[in-house]
């Protein structure tokens, strides 16, 4: 249980969010810029990105994957937005948006990036590291 509170529960209680969110007909926000709307979807889908990706790698009931959990993570992001969207065809004031999906497809290929950047620059430092040993 311990496990699930720490691992799971954080993409949990994140797709919960999105849906609490995308529930409401208008959310308060300050416009600053013409796509910002699209930059937050990026935003929240790269967090669900992660915390999917935690989540699975620190489960042990399916070690399939567990092994390919960026690859999963970002399925289970894109898959969401595109339920997301379908979702807000049944919030009044609300519409589907196709950008708004690619958007969050984005922002899930970001995170898989920026996470593979980040290994690739830890590998080459530790690398660096042994070196001068």
């Amino acid at each position: 249980m311990k496990q699930f509170l720490w691992y799971q529960f954080p993409a949990l209680a994140w797709i919960a969010l999105i849906f609490l969110l995308s529930s409401f007909s208008t959310l308060p926000t300050l416009q600053i810029f013409s796509w910002q709307d699209k930059l937050e979807h990026a935003a929240a889908f790269f967090v669900l990105c992660l915390l999917a990706r935690r989540a699975f790698l620190h489960q042990d009931a399916l070690p399939r994957v567990r092994e390919n959990a960026m690859l999963f993570a970002v399925m289970t992001a894109s898959v969401y937005g595109v339920l997301d969207e379908i979702h807000q065809l049944y919030v009044p004031g609300r519409q589907f948006d196709y950008l708004d999906m690619a958007a969050d497809a984005v922002g899930a290929g970001v995170c898989a990036l920026a996470v593979y950047l980040l290994h690739r620059w830890n590998d080459a430092r530790e690398a660096a590291s042994a070196d001068e040993y």
